[in-house]
């Protein structure tokens, strides 16, 4: 489902994020299971940078579509600040399984777990492995995991993501575990639009609404934005 966020600024929010060299962060939800059998408690994955926009006005608006994922694998290790590089890719949806050939190929089958993606290793190779979403009409990958040889990692989107600004420092596509500066959830379950504003000082505002939740900088966003 295509859906849209509006962040609103004031004028001296606008001026003192661009004088401090801020972009704004996004980051998307996904469930994940059943192998939770690695170190860290959510798989071993990490939520990527979905985008990082440097451009940005007193009324920005951000649009995505949970609705039409792909799955992808990697070769780029797996590590905390590793910037994935997405190598082969395929679209799929929710009940659906992708097979990954020994050589890192990709082939959609009709046949999976009902309301997750299913991304299954048929080889002896070790990948890094996530689902690509569509923000402001390019793909990008939000999520990886490891998936090793004859494994399978069952990941599903969600319409939850977060923003944050920070400093403009961090790549698209680096796995991150903590947020660098205090941070907005926000939950589009059932509908399309949604409206937040941010002042520099004040932080996140979206009138007490309950589908939007507070984040702290040093937050555990790994644990946050990956669920069972």
């Amino acid at each position: 489902m295509q859906r849209q966020l509006t962040i609103t600024l004031d004028a001296g929010t606008l001026q003192g994020l661009k004088d401090q060299d801020y972009a704004l962060y996004i980051f998307a939800a996904v469930r994940y299971g059943p192998r939770l059998t690695q170190a860290r408690s959510f798989g071993g994955g990490y939520p990527l940078v979905w985008s990082r926009l440097e451009t940005y006005l007193t009324s920005t608006d951000v649009t995505f579509d949970d609705g039409l994922p792909s799955a992808y694998v990697s070769t780029t290790p797996l590590v905390e600040n590793a910037v994935i590089q997405v190598g082969s890719s395929n679209p799929t949806g929710p009940g659906q399984t992708v097979v990954v050939d020994q050589y890192g190929q990709l082939t959609g089958l009709t046949t999976g777990s009902p309301g997750t993606i299913s991304i299954h290793n048929t080889g002896d190779t070790a990948w890094s492995c996530g689902l690509l979403l569509p923000l402001n009409q390019t793909s990008m990958p939000i999520c990886a995991f490891p998936l090793h040889g004859g494994a399978m990692d069952m990941i599903a989107p969600t319409a939850r993501i977060l923003v944050m600004f920070a400093i403009n420092s961090i790549p698209p596509g680096s796995a991150v575990s903590t947020a660098y500066s205090n941070g907005l959830l926000i939950d589009f379950s059932g509908e399309t639009q949604r409206a937040v504003g941010f002042d520099i000082d004040k932080g996140w505002s979206a009138g007490n609404a309950v589908w939007a939740r507070d984040i702290p900088a040093g937050s555990d966003i790994g644990a946050l934005l990956i669920t069972n």
